[in-house]
């Protein structure tokens, strides 16, 4: 079980994972559900697809290259629909509008076909074993990687930033008269959520392979992560991740692997019949 479930399950539940996180980085400001981060992140493994230049300077490139796209997305799709109105739903067609254009521009740009990407040269995708446990380095790096990725964001939760961040979340309009812009909030908030998608796309290139179709798998594992650990919780996105992660491997395991995704889907509907809010979420008080 450790081996065929639990330790793929925390390795691709930790990308899960990092898509969550992005994604809750992007809504806690904006209360946006970024229908084009899978694409985002796509964009990120194709870049280091194609870039033949050390790791980590084509993953820092691709990272910066994803966040200026995401800056693009929410200057031409997003903060035009929230100027009009802050509390609509707008955004749903406008990011999923863009998630099309990304991916049609990326089928201009590259073919379909999966391409291989190395891991870094300090690590390898062969086997080891240790007590009893078969891992890779490069799976190590992942999980230890995401596990920094949580850290840092909770660290910057505790600043000034963060707390305008949150006051945001709570109530737009009083932040404002706070002196609290926004819109200011709302473009950091994607720089840093691209630049998490084309880590995330860079991560997951040398486990996944990197192909303009594999956008759309890791948005919905995403969004279960999310919505499981409870949305706007950053902890709970990286729970939520290897939930979906472990049940996904178990699933395949125990069950079959074309019905990973039905076992997947069963389990979340019965943590959130339990659980409506997620697991670290809490219900929102409305005064009506």
């Amino acid at each position: 079980m450790i081996n065929d479930v639990l330790v793929p399950g925390l390795v691709y539940g930790s990308l899960y994972g990092l898509v969550a996180v992005s994604l809750t980085v992007l809504h806690r400001p904006t209360r946006v559900l970024n229908f084009a981060q899978g694409d985002l992140v796509m964009l990120g493994a194709m870049t280091m697809a194609v870039l033949t230049l050390p790791w980590p300077l084509a993953a820092a490139i691709a990272a910066a290259g994803v966040a200026a796209v995401a800056l693009v997305e929410e200057r031409v799709a997003v903060a035009p629909v929230l100027r009009r109105s802050p509390y609509g739903s707008a955004w749903v067609i406008t990011t999923l509008a863009f998630s099309l254009a990304l991916n049609q521009l990326a089928g201009r740009l590259w073919t379909d076909e999966p391409r291989t990407v190395e891991p870094p040269a300090s690590l390898s995708l062969d086997p080891l074993t240790f007590l009893g446990v078969r891992f890779n380095s490069y799976q190590l790096a992942v999980v230890l990687v995401t596990l920094g990725v949580v850290a840092a964001l909770e660290a910057h939760a505790r600043t000034r930033t963060g707390c305008a961040v949150r006051a945001v979340a709570a109530d737009r309009d009083a932040a404002r008269l706070r002196g609290i812009d926004p819109a200011r909030l709302s473009r950091r908030a994607f720089l840093l959520g691209g630049a998490l998608a084309g880590l995330t796309g860079a991560l997951a290139a040398p486990l996944t392979l990197a192909s303009v179709a594999m956008g759309f798998g890791l948005l919905i594992k995403g969004f279960f992560a999310a919505v499981l650990g409870g949305v706007g919780d950053v902890r709970g996105a990286l729970l939520g991740g290897w939930i979906v992660g472990v049940v996904e491997a178990a699933g395949a395991d125990y069950v079959s692997p074309g019905a990973q995704t039905a076992v997947l889907f069963a389990v979340t509907l019965a943590i959130l019949l339990v659980r409506p809010q997620g697991l670290r979420g809490s219900e929102e008080l409305r005064r009506v």
